[in-house]
């Protein structure tokens, strides 16, 4: 048989696998429980979290036998039991029941109106028919129009569910007539976890602080992660002789820039030393780190130690502690003023960067400024805020 990747492999089958969506899952469970079944939802949220997952589990627990005619089941379990002639029809990919389309290759007119006529027939075994309909944004402004009447007046034995990134696409008149679910971004821990149990049930060792790096640059999604993992997998044979994936191959496949080198602009900053900063500068040029993705990364430290200045906890910091403990450190070291003056002159750059041809030049120059910006007074914007406020304090009262 050939290989499955890992994010088919373990994709959720029940509603309890399904990972940091349980304000989801649980309104589900309860509407299967009271009966309560809306004729059309829509999920959204970002990639790979879980959006048409979660309704390929609904569509198979609204037809299973069990959770049908076993009311205690339905109460206290209310999942699908994927022995009954329904759940094992749908894991087969043979039930008649379910129906998946693409919207961002169907989305015309006449697909609607093909749609629309098979909605007419009922199913041939359970109670309803479910059509989940993939980035329903992608659909025409005429076929959504088509699809309207449908979805206020649908048959009894019909359930529509609309996943899509992008909710701000569906026009109202559709997401009005529909229960809305917001998926969340996953959090780090959550994913960590979830990887760490994929490399235990495949046997593969790996450090704590790689499966952390995974995490970090999947960004909320799982789906990225665990393709991530499957890459990180290949490139790394250290498990294979009984030893464990490394960080430093994974940053090493993920071309990461490690925290060290982004502290070592900030003890730049901090020793108003240019040479360490030259130094930094040609050591993300001459090994090939995109100039963009390195500014990126240090607005985000800079955005850490911000966290830390004003929450006094390092609790929102995605490090190894090892790491915290050294953004505890360091933001004793900064002022709070002077870091957001850096995080300005960043952005600004950041933006700047794509529409010029010198990027090495620009890079270096922007590094270079930082050591002069963090002794400078605050910037000018923000003396001309207060100046205004102090104006707008001698203006007479209005008697109204």
């Amino acid at each position: 048989m050939s290989y499955q990747v890992i994010a088919r492999k373990y994709r959720p089958q029940t509603f309890a696998d399904i990972t940091a969506q349980e304000h989801i899952t649980r309104t589900i469970q309860n509407s299967l429980r009271m009966g309560r079944l809306g004729h059309g939802y829509i999920f959204s949220g970002l990639r790979g979290v879980g959006k048409t997952t979660a309704a390929r589990v609904f569509a198979k627990a609204v037809n299973c036998q069990r959770i049908i005619e076993d009311a205690e089941y339905c109460r206290t379990v209310t999942e699908p039991c994927g022995e009954c002639e329904s759940c094992r029809d749908f894991d087969s990919g043979t039930s008649l029941n379910i129906s998946e389309f693409d919207a961002a290759s169907n989305n015309s007119v006449d697909d609607i109106r093909m749609l629309r006529e098979n909605v007419r027939y009922g199913p041939q075994k359970g109670r309803y028919r479910v059509y989940i309909i993939d980035e329903v944004h992608m659909l025409s402004i005429a076929a959504f129009n088509a699809f309207l009447k449908t979805l206020e007046e649908p048959p009894p034995h019909a359930i529509f569910i609309f996943a899509t990134t992008e909710l701000h696409k569906i026009p109202a008149t559709i997401a009005s007539r529909c229960q809305r679910f917001n998926f969340k971004r996953i959090p780090l821990d959550r994913i960590q976890q979830q990887l760490q149990q994929i490399c235990d049930a495949e046997r593969i060792a790996v450090e704590p602080d790689a499966l952390q790096l995974v995490g970090r640059k999947a960004h909320g999604s799982m789906r990225d992660a665990q393709s991530i993992l499957d890459q990180v997998i290949a490139f790394s044979d250290d498990y294979v002789n009984g030893g464990a994936i490394s960080y430093t191959k994974v940053a090493e496949l993920l071309n990461h820039i490690d925290d060290d080198h982004l502290f070592a602009v900030t003890d730049a900053v901090l020793e108003r030393n240019p040479a360490n900063m030259i130094e930094t500068a040609q050591f993300v040029i001459c090994n090939g780190y995109d100039e963009q993705d390195f500014l990126e990364k240090l607005i985000e430290h800079l955005r850490n130690l911000l966290m830390v200045q004003n929450l006094r906890s390092t609790k929102l910091v995605e490090r190894p502690d090892a790491v915290r403990e050294r953004y505890q450190r360091d933001a004793e070291r900064f002022t709070p003023a002077a870091v957001m003056r850096m995080i300005d002159l960043l952005v600004q750059t950041s933006r700047e960067l794509k529409f010029q041809f010198e990027y090495r030049f620009r890079f270096e120059l922007v590094l270079l400024k930082l050591v002069e910006l963090a002794g400078t007074a605050p910037s000018s914007y923000a003396t001309t805020t207060a100046v205004q406020a102090e104006q707008q304090k001698k203006k007479p009262a209005l008697n109204l």
